[in-house]
């Protein structure tokens, strides 16, 4: 073993020690935060989220809603047999969401690996990044005393942000929509051959999300389905075999995102008015009447990457599937609503939320490829650091919030302090 490979040795052996420190930090203080929520659960005060519903379901009890995706349920009822159900979905939630954390540091290492063959200190770079990744939150403006500032009552609802940290579902299929979006991409850059290891770890990952929760399925199937008519109508359906491929591996999805819409959509369902309609951005003006603003506020530091990795979407599978997915997103929760009366819940915006995490996790991917690289300017580098640096400060500012028991929407009387 040369000098080389004693330097890359030591440098992974203390990345893993790093690693593993942010990731017991960021379990204890999320895992802490889930406690309290499930100690409030149903009850007047703080700690607001939708975690009671979910602990009735996992206790058999009628909760007045429909979850057909039992992964995360069954996942809470098992360690209910030995913990108090309280302690029990915060360990299932935990567990999810450091799952998450582990899978995107593999494929986000397998990425970076495919470029810089020799990886020594870009191992913390991408420690960090991943961290920063799972920390950063939508911009939001906080309480001043008693200076009134321009969307100062509007955190959280109408702008939403790729970790809603009261959503135990988004938090539990997140690991596996991980798994889908980058075993998706290892299929998509693989077109000329077959390969049925590959599709048979989408095809897993793919069901698995949806059987957690299947805001994602909806995204990554739609943008699956445009993707595959573009290359299609590119190559003159030369690849018909393969788009055929690709279909074998979402049947079992596609069956139970059938069973799943016909149990909350379909004619068994008791209400006057279901199902779903066509919207034109009206549930969510009127949670946020500036969608635009909003867009922005949650996706600060992927917009202004665009500028400055554009260059890259030709070649770069990654950004450009990330890219798609948000596009995708985007207009789904513009585009479409439930009828009856979730209609006011805004239930497709699970999704978009879906998207801004993926925008900015393949903006961070290509951003530290060009660094790493040195193929952007150190000028541009330090303006996109920049703007994922604020997303992150508000990210911790906005959990720290939720963390002494302020309402996820507004976080009033939360004040920079």
């Amino acid at each position: 073993m040369n000098k080389t490979d004693n330097k890359q040795k030591i440098y992974r052996v203390i990345d893993a020690a790093l690693f593993a420190i942010l990731l017991i930090t960021l379990a204890h203080f999320f895992g802490q935060l889930v406690y309290a929520q499930a100690l409030y659960a149903g009850k007047e005060g703080g700690y607001f989220s939708d975690i009671y519903a979910y602990m009735q379901e996992m206790q058999g009890i009628d909760s007045g809603y429909s979850f057909p995706y039992p992964i995360f349920f069954l996942t809470g009822r098992f360690f209910d047999l030995f913990l108090p159900i309280e302690m029990a979905v915060t360990l299932a939630e935990v567990l999810f969401n450091s799952l998450a954390i582990l899978i995107t540091k593999y494929y986000l290492e397998k990425y970076i690996n495919e470029f810089v063959k020799k990886i020594t200190w870009q191992h913390f770079a991408i420690t960090i990044s991943i961290f920063a990744c799972f920390l950063m939150s939508m911009w939001w403006l906080p309480r001043f005393g008693k200076i009134n500032l321009p969307f100062k009552d509007q955190v959280f609802y109408g702008t939403y942000s790729g970790n809603p940290w009261h959503n135990a579902t988004y938090i539990a299929t997140r690991p596996f929509a991980i798994g889908a979006f980058f075993s998706f991409i290892n299929l998509f850059k693989d077109e000329e051959k077959f390969n049925w290891k590959k599709g048979i770890v989408f095809a897993v990952f793919l069901f698995l999300t949806t059987m957690t929760k299947p805001s994602f399925t909806l995204v990554i199937g739609s943008a699956m389905a445009f993707v595959c008519i573009v290359r299609l109508i590119r190559k003159q359906f030369k690849n018909i075999k393969y788009i055929l491929f690709l279909f074998i591996c979402s049947i079992p999805t596609l069956i139970a995102l059938l069973l799943q819409f016909g149990g909350v959509f379909g004619s068994g369902n008791t209400e006057a008015e279901h199902g779903i309609g066509l919207d034109f951005f009206r549930v969510w003006r009127s949670a946020n009447p500036h969608v635009i603003a909003a867009i922005f506020y949650a996706n600060v530091f992927a917009l202004v990457c665009i500028p400055f990795l554009i260059k890259n979407i030709k070649k770069d599978y990654l950004y450009k599937f990330s890219l798609i997915i948000f596009a995708v997103s985007v207009l789904e929760a513009g585009l479409l609503c439930e009828k009856g009366f979730r209609y006011s819940h805004f239930n497709f915006s699970w999704g978009y939320m879906h998207g801004i995490f993926f925008f900015a996790l393949g903006s961070l991917a290509v951003l530290l490829k060009n660094i790493f690289e040195k193929k952007i300017k150190p000028v541009f580098a330090i303006i996109c650091i920049l703007a994922l640096l604020t997303q992150v400060v508000f990210g911790i500012l906005y959990f720290k919030g939720l963390y002494y028991g302020r309402d996820y929407n507004t976080l009033l009387p939360y004040n920079w302090l």
